[in-house]
């Protein structure tokens, strides 16, 4: 009897292993699909929203997507992923964000005459690689460097059938122009030998040798296009013009400049405020991008 009992218990111990053995078997299993599972996706599409910076001094400018495949293994064959322009897309991101924020300026629709697509779009994804881009190619000209153009894509399919990615399967890809003098900039505004300000202004590119910038420390905000603002135009000798924009009370001094070796501004102009008070007004700023000189090492 007491043998009998080792040999239950020994074939009972065979039969757990072999069921464990299989056990790990079908997991392994499980786990080796999930590892090699592919999924597409457009890069930088993970805000929805992106900000694509192009030139005014570009002569072929155009919009790249980016298409990616995830795996931890390359493709062994060309994928062909199919896309479309999705205005969908566009009044979506609209919608939420007016929803999170009153201020928000919609995007506005790139007109069609403004890029060129023919017919179905797709991008291929050579075998061994693991990206494919599409390339729209568009024309700044005649539109409002203002407005805030953009130009919404969706992935629909590709032939291989991998998973599309819900969350990125979308970009509302904006074009912002802009030029050599465009960016943020650093620097003084002074209204008197005594009465001098920090101002750190953006200054917005309006065409390839044309910036719009705040007068003085007065409030950047679209709320005051029509009254903060002015216009500097630069010319081939470097020699700054100073307009009004909108209906902006300023009037340019002369002997305006812009150094392209330090990237920086000296600007003489009056402007009058809200109160009627006329103020004469020398700015210098400098791109806060700009390489270091030989001046700021000392």
């Amino acid at each position: 009897m007491k043998t009998n009992k080792i040999n239950v218990t020994g074939i009972s111990t065979l039969l757990v292993c072999c069921l464990i053995w299989v056990w790990a078997s079908c997991s392994n299993e499980v786990d080796f699909g999930e590892q090699y599972k592919k999924t597409v996706y457009i890069v930088n599409s993970n805000e929805l929203l992106y900000l694509g910076e192009h030139s005014f001094d570009a002569d072929n400018n155009a919009i790249a997507i980016s298409v990616y495949c995830a795996s931890s293994q390359p493709i062994t064959q060309d994928l062909k992923v199919r896309l479309k322009i999705d205005r969908h897309a566009l009044d979506s991101l609209n919608t939420l964000q007016l929803l999170a924020d009153p201020d928000y300026r919609p995007r506005v629709m790139l007109p069609k005459d403004n890029y060129r697509l023919e017919g179905e779009q797709y991008v291929t994804i050579k075998a061994g690689e693991q990206y494919g881009i599409l390339y729209v190619p568009f024309d700044f000209s005649n539109l409002d460097p203002l407005i805030p153009y953009a130009l919404p894509i969706s992935l629909v399919s590709n032939n291989a059938d991998y998973d599309i990615s819900h969350k990125l399967k979308s970009i509302v890809y904006q074009i912002e122009m802009i030029n050599d003098y465009s960016g943020e900039y650093n620097g003084s505004s002074r209204t008197s030998p005594t009465a001098i300000l920090g101002v750190q202004p953006t200054l917005k590119a309006i065409s390839a040798n044309q910036v719009r910038m705040t007068i003085h420390n007065l409030l950047d905000d679209e709320k005051a296009i029509l009254t903060n603002f002015m216009l500097l135009t630069i010319a081939n000798d470097n020699s700054v013009a100073i307009a009004p924009w909108g209906i902006a009370d300023v009037e340019d001094l002369g002997g305006s400049t812009y150094n392209p070796i330090t990237q920086t501004f000296e600007l003489n102009y009056q402007y009058i405020d809200s109160s009627a008070k006329r103020h004469t007004v020398t700015t210098v700023i400098r791109n806060i991008d700009a390489p270091p000189t030989e001046e700021d090492e000392l």
